[in-house]
């Protein structure tokens, strides 16, 4: 048994168990959301230093995007109470329209990085070992649509990985649900899914949360990046 994302060998003792997503964004949900979570092994470093002082910052994103959806309520409170509890709450969050509403900012880094906590988590869910250190990791996400190169790269891997793929979820396909492909070179330069994996360049995954985030993950050797 090894960490999902160092890869270090672990005991039963050391396990410290990693929720992909984490159990946040199914907490105010009714118990029929919350089947089937998915956990993985992780270490101590991985599991509590490294994600758990940000792990709250998807949820608050979407409890602020709520709109007027019931069942997300609780979750906006939530988010409010957390925002405000900072000691950089008057940094974050501005009046708009005239003093009429308010906008509340958010950090782009960490969210990017728990967009890869959560990918690395699916791939070894899927494949039964950590996603190897010669993978660059690089999310497409809200914000990115004035990028018109991403924006092209962006509609080539959905159409990559939404050919011939359902989508999966975990708990309930309202609260997250996801695609994960291999990129196997095939003819005429396309990639082809499939399960031997020492002749992929990259893996692709799309992840949606409550409808509300959506972020493309491309995971790609970095020898195969060089040759671009």
């Amino acid at each position: 048994m090894n960490c999902y994302n160092c890869g270090i060998e672990l005991t039963n003792e050391t396990n410290h168990v990693e929720h992909i997503p984490a159990k946040n964004l199914f907490k105010t949900y009714p118990d029929e959301y919350k089947k089937n979570l998915l956990t993985i092994p992780a270490c101590y470093d991985c599991n509590i230093g490294l994600y758990s002082k940000i792990d709250h910052e998807i949820r608050d994103a979407i409890g602020i995007l709520n709109e007027k959806d019931d069942l997300k309520n609780e979750m906006t409170e939530k988010a409010v109470r957390s925002i405000m509890r900072k000691s950089n709450w008057k940094e974050r969050v501005f009046s708009i329209d005239g003093g009429t509403g308010l906008e509340v900012s958010f950090s782009y880094d960490d969210i990017e990085n728990l967009h890869i906590k959560n990918f690395k988590g699916l791939f070894f869910s899927k494949y039964g070992f950590p996603i190897p250190d010669n993978y660059q990791i690089r999310i497409i996400a809200e914000g990115d649509e004035e990028n018109e190169k991403l924006q092209r790269v962006n509609g080539y891997f959905r159409e990559f990985i939404d050919y011939e793929m359902d989508w999966s979820f975990i708990g309930h396909p309202e609260v997250f649900k996801y695609k994960i492909k291999a990129m196997i070179p095939g003819e005429d330069d396309m990639f082809y899914d499939g399960d031997n994996l020492e002749e992929a360049i990259g893996f692709v995954c799309t992840m949606e949360y409550h409808g509300a985030l959506k972020p493309l993950v491309i995971a790609q050797t970095k020898e195969f990046i060089d040759e671009e």
